[in-house]
């Protein structure tokens, strides 16, 4: 049985403009001594043609089919879609983000195919989340220029709110003071981590995360960045109807949670056509799962370098061992705490 066929499928969800890897990393694993499909126009979005691949000994094959059916090892940027359900199959390691803990009806339809599941989001090296944390910091640009983009005017006098300052909140904050706001509130469970930031700007509000001070700081607030995020687990809906009255007329919440499921009561996902829950005719809940999706190439070439790095040891012992991806990950140190199910059962607690 071949073992080292790695099939890259273009992505489904609408918008995604990223590719797993560029073609630079595709060379890399057809070095390996890997066969490397891909299907037509996975790159196209990300600026990547199909010749480029193909002069660099990819395969292109027309049909997100032919991928799934040629190959075993599947890379991928974005959970497999309804289409793709059909076409998983046992034999097959699917590497992507998956996010289950937000998404019910994926996390069964992958115990009933029992593909082993690989879910960058969890991939933890030396305590770090290095996958997830690259495009976290992407998220979080890309949600303070989303708010920029919707006030358009007189932006840097706006209230300013930011609800977690993980990686994603850290991104948007640094964002905003390079962009010279001027009304800056952050709240967040770890005091130590807001007193640090007040180092960096004296302005900077700072509020240690509770009831009251939720309610507080959601006064008036003209822009929102809602970035919790608890190792793959479903994400409490902490902002509540009666606290997204509390917010301006014509405002604007980036909900950056909704891959788990979203932090209002209000938050359902969207697409970057159709971005918003509308709740009172007048507060803008922003929904769109794939926010890094928006800086394209720039993602596809982050992306595509963390994730080569964090799987080019399994995949040389692949070749060098002649096992399968499957077999191998489960005896990994790093990897195989990533693997969110494999042969139909959870082994993350944290999405059920």
């Amino acid at each position: 049985m071949s073992y080292n066929i790695i099939g890259i499928p273009k992505e489904l969800k609408n918008n995604e403009k990223r590719v797993i890897f560029n073609p630079f990393e595709v060379k890399k694993l057809i070095d390996m001594g890997f066969k490397v499909n891909i299907q037509k126009n996975a790159g196209i979005l990300s600026n990547y043609s199909n010749k480029e691949y193909e002069k660099i000994g990819a395969i292109i094959y027309e049909t997100i089919e032919e991928i799934y059916g040629k190959s075993n090892i599947i890379f991928k940027v974005k959970e497999p879609q309804e289409y793709e359900y059909k076409l998983i199959k046992e034999n097959h390691s699917i590497i992507g983000f998956f996010h289950f803990a937000g998404n019910e009806i994926l996390k069964n339809v992958m115990l009933k195919s029992k593909a082993c599941c690989v879910a960058l989001e969890s991939v933890k090296v030396n305590n770090d989340y290095p996958i997830l944390k690259e495009m976290s910091i992407l998220a979080g640009k890309n949600a303070l220029n989303i708010s920029y983009d919707f006030h358009n005017t007189n932006i840097y006098n706006k209230k300013l709110v930011i609800i977690g300052l993980g990686n994603v909140g850290h991104a948007a904050l640094y964002e905003s003071i390079s962009l010279n706001f001027n009304d800056i509130h952050v709240i967040d469970t770890n005091y130590n981590k807001l007193q640090n930031i007040k180092m960096i700007n004296n302005s900077i509000k700072i509020y240690k995360y509770n009831e009251t001070n939720l309610i507080n700081i959601m006064k008036n607030a003209d822009i929102v960045i809602g970035s919790i995020y608890v190792n793959v687990k479903k994400t409490n809906k902490i902002i509540t109807d009666e606290l997204l009255d509390l917010m301006h007329d014509n405002s604007i919440f980036v909900d950056v949670s909704i891959d788990q499921g979203g932090m209002t009561t209000q938050s359902k996902p969207k697409t970057f056509e159709y971005p918003y829950n509308i709740y009172n005719n007048n507060k803008y809940i922003y929904c769109v799962p794939n926010i890094p999706s928006l800086s394209g190439n720039i993602a596809t070439n982050i992306l595509s370098t963390i994730v080569y790095r964090c799987f080019s040891d399994i995949l040389n012992k692949v070749i060098t061992n002649n096992k399968s991806f499957k077999e191998l990950i489960v005896e990994d140190v790093n990897l195989k705490s990533a693997i969110n199910i494999n042969y139909g059962v959870i082994l993350n607690d944290n999405i059920i």
